[in-house]
């Protein structure tokens, strides 16, 4: 299934809000899909990959863990959206088929909009090591 690049953008976006809410509140990612499926209904989202997404950093968020522990970094100590973007990337990195200088870029680019100032330059020396593992 195709996706243009402002969709798969807003996808994105619309994803991490969905992952920071399940670890916050350690919710079911099927409740949280059927609130950002009813609040998103009417926007140009691909509501199939929004639900794969997140299933899919549920159901693998153990191994996801293990991938960041891989890296030596405590992401006990950052803040809980820079938490939500690893997951994200990771999921893709792991699990998924983008380039990973794609997900890098993505991942400065989520930090960039909701996180502070200085977040991305920590998410891409994670993200960078774990590739280079």
């Amino acid at each position: 299934m195709k996706v243009n690049f402002k969709e798969a953008k807003k996808l994105r976006e619309i994803l991490v809000q969905a992952v920071y809410q399940f670890l916050f509140n350690n919710q079911n990612t099927s409740e949280i899909y059927d609130q950002f499926a009813k609040e998103h209904q009417n926007k140009k989202i691909n509501l199939e990959i929004l639900n794969s997404k997140l299933k899919s950093i549920e159901l693998n968020s153990q191994k996801i863990n293990q991938a960041i522990d891989k890296t030596d970094f405590d992401i006990s100590k950052i803040d809980l959206i820079d938490k939500a973007i690893l997951y994200v990337a990771f999921e893709e990195i792991i699990f998924g088929e983008l380039d990973h200088p794609v997900v890098i870029d993505e991942a400065i680019r989520l930090s960039k909009k909701f996180s502070n100032p200085d977040s991305f330059k920590f998410l891409n020396a994670i993200i960078d090591k774990y590739i280079k593992l």
